[in-house]
C-alpha cells in the first residue's frame, strides 16, 4: 500500500473584489472529517456494500442524494 505523502503544498488561485490570489497550504491542513466521510461513503460504495447500509451510517436519507454526494450514478 502506498502511503498518502501529506507535507505536499497546494497551490490554488482565489478571486476576491476583483482581484486574484495565489492561496497556498500544506494537503494536511485541508483534510476535514467531510473528506473521511466522503472518502469512506465512496469507498464502502465500491467495495460492494449495499447502499442503504452505507447510508444508515452517514445519515442519508434518500439514495439519490446518497449517489449525488459520491458522485455516482445508477448505471455505475
Amino acid at each position: 500500500m502506498k502511503m498518502t505523502i501529506i507535507n505536499e503544498v497546494l497551490r490554488w488561485n482565489e478571486k476576491k473584489l476583483g482581484k486574484s490570489y495565489e492561496k497556498t497550504a500544506f494537503k494536511w491542513q485541508k483534510i476535514s472529517c467531510h473528506t473521511g466521510r466522503r472518502t469512506f461513503c465512496t469507498n464502502a460504495f465500491l467495495a460492494g456494500i449495499p447502499t442503504i447500509s452505507i447510508m444508515m451510517i452517514s445519515g442519508h436519507s434518500t439514495e439519490a442524494n446518497f449517489l449525488k454526494y459520491i458522485k455516482m450514478s445508477k448505471q455505475k
